[in-house]
């Protein structure tokens, strides 16, 4: 069974395909959508979140803060670095291990079906009437329950 990880880990995986043709094309905010559609679908199958954190409901849709400020200095442009972090006194950019054959599974899925989606096609999807981000901004904001996002992605992963 997978256990969740770190946001910048789930991040740079979905960076590691992007960067795969030599091109990058991610923004922050489709990089916060991929992420939020990953955690989504993970909690639906599983039962369990894909990352350790929560995303919370902001103006722009789902974020997850550690993961906004990783990336923001690129604003609306592609990220072209992995997030790093302090381990073992050197800096060092970690991915899904190849061998959490049920989290690379979700994520096969998960990069098929919202890669291909712009970034504001992305935030249109999550921004919907009835998503989990705006029953939680039309309650005043703050942090988006994982049971609220595992109810509603149970019927898309269907």
């Amino acid at each position: 069974m997978s256990n969740a990880y770190p946001v910048k880990t789930v991040a740079n995986t979905f960076l590691q395909r992007d960067f795969e043709d030599g091109v990058a094309t991610i923004s922050p905010m489709k990089l916060q959508k991929l992420v939020y559609c990953l955690h989504g679908w993970h909690l639906a199958i599983t039962g369990k979140p894909a990352i350790t954190g929560s995303f919370d409901a902001w103006q722009y849709g789902p974020v997850q803060d550690e993961l906004y400020h990783s990336f923001k200095q690129f604003r609306d442009k592609p990220i072209n670095r992995y997030a790093s972090v302090f381990r073992d006194g050197e800096e060092k950019a970690f991915v899904i291990p190849s061998n959490d054959d049920q989290m690379r599974k979700i994520f096969e899925e998960v990069s098929k079906k919202y890669m291909p989606f712009s970034a504001l096609q992305l935030s249109a999807l999550t921004h919907q009437s009835g998503t989990p981000w705006s029953k939680t901004m039309e309650h005043g904001g703050g942090t988006i329950s994982d049971d609220e996002i595992r109810k509603h992605f149970l019927s898309i992963v269907k």
